[in-house]
């Protein structure tokens, strides 16, 4: 099944109140954690929660240590991070962000629609996303009184805040907090949301690829700072100098071995599709495909390196998908043959390629019944084992599985 953690990251139950999580340092958790390190002058807080929790939020921090707050900074434009930035800019905060969350905060609301939708699919079940007759209006956007380029210094009370550029495992705006004299470094999603998930070099979601080389940088800059407490963007924090740095070691290790591979593959004129089906992880790796997953990561990498085009086909340069002639070979071969071969295939355990045939007979009909209802089995089968593996991948199975048998419901009136 899937980890538990993953039901936290996208909706657990809400805490009454910040939590004191290291001395001077308070923590209000959600589907993303906020932080405020107190001062004798004032505090400083890093992130601000979803929309939904920053009410909540802006409450519970507010109560204790640190008034009034002088800065807070995003670590990256991700929606569950900057939620209610707004509402500590309104007493007076000042907003710190990197010049790129600013890019793809406009780049997000631009595409909003698009991005809701998609949200809908492969999370909405959980995190109750919901518009009004279908409608999604772009949220207000963020505004920085101070802009970060490589890195900047605040000042506040006794403490030093070095904000440095640290793109990660889930984009190029990232931004850690280093406090050195409390030997804390906040890193939000640098790792990625949950520890130990190989990260998303790409995602299912639809974003651009996440570079693998600056995930890498990032996490030997942070590790060669020797924190003794890592405060991620979810969940609790890692304390104890010897665990960080074995969670930020494991972490690059795993993309360094992947990325190492495809680049040999490469240089050998390998596909990315003969790559994803050659590449993993060391059997003896302590990473999972929870979050991230290895061959979507190779993909990234390679497509990322050399774009889209693998010098296999003519075809891939023009936009007539193989789809178009999918009605052609059902009329040459007849859907009853094609969809017994699939049915054969399907038995032998060859979900995908029965998929490919099903796809062919449904081009030609979309209600025919025998290939709904072997589409049916193939995606149910694949649920039950890549489902459970990666969160994502599950509720894109629920979401395909749900329209087949919408899809089969309709036919058989």
């Amino acid at each position: 099944m899937v980890d538990e953690r993953v039901s936290q990251l996208i909706g657990g139950d809400a805490p009454k109140a910040a939590v004191e999580v290291a001395d001077r340092i308070w923590m209000a958790a959600g589907t993303a954690n906020a932080y405020k390190v107190a001062t004798a002058e004032g505090g400083v807080m890093i992130d601000a929660g979803l929309a939904g929790d920053a009410r909540r939020f802006h409450r519970q921090l507010s109560a204790v240590p640190g008034n009034p707050v002088r800065y807070i900074v995003l670590t990256h434009a991700h929606e569950d991070h900057i939620g209610g930035h707004r509402l500590w800019a309104a007493d007076g905060a000042k907003v710190v962000a990197h010049r790129l969350c600013l890019q793809r905060d406009e780049q997000y609301r631009r595409l909003t629609r698009f991005r809701v939708d998609r949200a809908k699919i492969l999370w909405g079940a959980a995190m109750n996303l919901r518009t009004d007759s279908g409608r999604v209006e772009p949220t207000a956007p963020v505004e920085a009184e101070i802009v970060v380029d490589r890195s900047h210094t605040l000042e506040v009370g006794d403490l030093t805040f070095e904000v440095t550029h640290t793109p990660g495992a889930e984009g190029p705006d990232g931004l850690t907090v280093w406090v050195p004299e409390l030997r804390a470094a906040f890193v939000g999603d640098l790792w990625g949301p949950i520890i130990d998930a190989f990260p998303n070099l790409f995602t299912l979601r639809g974003e651009p690829y996440r570079d693998a080389q600056q995930y890498m940088e990032s996490l030997r800059e942070v590790r060669d700072l020797e924190p003794e407490i890592a405060l991620a963007g979810h969940f609790e924090p890692v304390v104890g100098k010897e665990q960080v740095n074995e969670v930020l070691t494991r972490m690059h290790d795993g993309v360094e071995w992947v990325w190492d591979r495809v680049i040999d593959g490469m240089n050998e004129g390998k596909d990315p599709y003969t790559l994803m089906r050659e590449i993993s992880l060391p059997e003896d790796s302590p990473l999972h495909e929870m979050y991230g997953r290895v061959d979507w990561g190779v993909r990234a990498i390679w497509e990322g390196l050399a774009g889209w085009f693998t010098y296999r086909s003519v075809l891939d340069l023009y936009a007539t998908p193989p789809a178009a002639v999918y009605p052609d070979v059902v009329d040459l071969a007849g859907a009853d043959a094609l969809l017994a071969r699939a049915e054969e295939r399907l038995a032998a355990g060859d979900r995908l390629e029965a998929l490919h045939l099903v796809d062919m007979v449904l081009a030609a009909d979309a209600s025919h019944i025998g290939a709904l209802t072997a589409k049916l089995a193939a995606l149910r089968s694949l649920s039950e084992e890549y489902g459970q593996r990666n969160f994502q991948e599950a509720g894109w199975y629920r979401a395909e599985i749900s329209q087949v048998e919408n899809e089969m419901e309709a036919a058989q009136q």
